[in-house]
Order: C-alpha cells, then sequence, then structure tokens
C-alpha cells in the first residue's frame, strides 16, 4: 500500500524551528542568572539534544513508521491542547485523517494506530501538566522526529 504521508507530514514539517528549542532553554537559563550568549546556546543545546534523545529511544519500541508517525501525533496533540486549550483538535484532526487513509477500512490497522496515537496522548500527558518552556522544547523535538518519520515514509526505496 502506497503511503499517503505527506497529506500529514507538511504540518509536521512547519511545526519545529531549531531557534524555538533555543529560546525556550535559554530563557529558562537567563531566569536563574545573567549568563553569557554562549552559555545560553550551550544549555539550549543540551535541552534540545537531550529531548531529542528521548524521542529517538521511543522510537525504538515502534513496530512501523506509520505506527511510530501516529504516536508522534498523538503527542504534539496533547502538548498543543495543553499550551491552547482542549478546544484546539488541529492535531488530532491530522491523526483521524492519516489513520482513515492508512487503514484503508482495516479496523485492526486503525485500532493499532489509534493505539500508537493514544500512548504517545498519554506519554506526554505523565510529562507534563502544564504549559511550560519545558514543553515547547520537546514540541520541536517531537517535530523534528515527525519530519524524519515523514521523510522515510516517502522515501520510495525503503524497506516495506
Amino acid at each position: 500500500m502506497t503511503s499517503h504521508w505527506a497529506i500529514f507530514a507538511l504540518p509536521l514539517l512547519l511545526l519545529a524551528s531549531p531557534s524555538f528549542s533555543q529560546d525556550a532553554a535559554a530563557q529558562d537559563a537567563q531566569a536563574e542568572q545573567p549568563l553569557t550568549e554562549r552559555q545560553k546556546r550551550a544549555l539550549a543545546a543540551q535541552a534540545r539534544e537531550a529531548a531529542e534523545l528521548r524521542v529517538e529511544e521511543d522510537m525504538v519500541t515502534m513496530t512501523s513508521l506509520v505506527e511510530a508517525l501516529s504516536k508522534n501525533l498523538g503527542q504534539i496533540h496533547y502538548l498543543r491542547t495543553l499550551c491552547f486549550g482542549p478546544d484546539d483538535q488541529k492535531w488530532r484532526n491530522y491523526g483521524q485523517r492519516m489513520m482513515t487513509v492508512e487503514a484503508n477500512g482495516d479496523q485492526d490497522r486503525h485500532r493499532q494506530l489509534v493505539r500508537a496515537f493514544n500512548a504517545g496522548y498519554y506519554q506526554e500527558k505523565d510529562r507534563h501538566t502544564q504549559c511550560t518552556k519545558e514543553v515547547s522544547v520537546d514540541v520541536a523535538a517531537l517535530a523534528e522526529n515527525g519530519r524524519h518519520i515523514s521523510s522515510m515514509l516517502g522515501d520510495p526505496y525503503r524497506e516495506r
């Protein structure tokens, strides 16, 4: 089955900005004590790297790239609703459309993708209870991960 990932990947491509996570970590560090720009950049890079490593380690448990993308969308959905309110359903809507296309009427496949989405949602819910600068670092790492997944899904030579 051909993956229709591109429909859902574009928002992920637009979401992450490397400076987004750097700014957040730098602001946290600045609140404690005045730091040089070099120190701020180093702290931001450390925070971003830690978040990216955590997300990357989590990828190992996924059985397919589509499942990984579904979980990623669930994670980002929770963080967006945490910061923008429960009425913001942007990422849930993307997830639902992706599942409809990818499951293509296969109820077992659809349930697998829903489980992955929900696992991502509740994983972030366990990690974060309020919208903080740490959330912005995690969103940037998750969006970068979504870009990687989307790129892999779009590779016509990938193993299936």
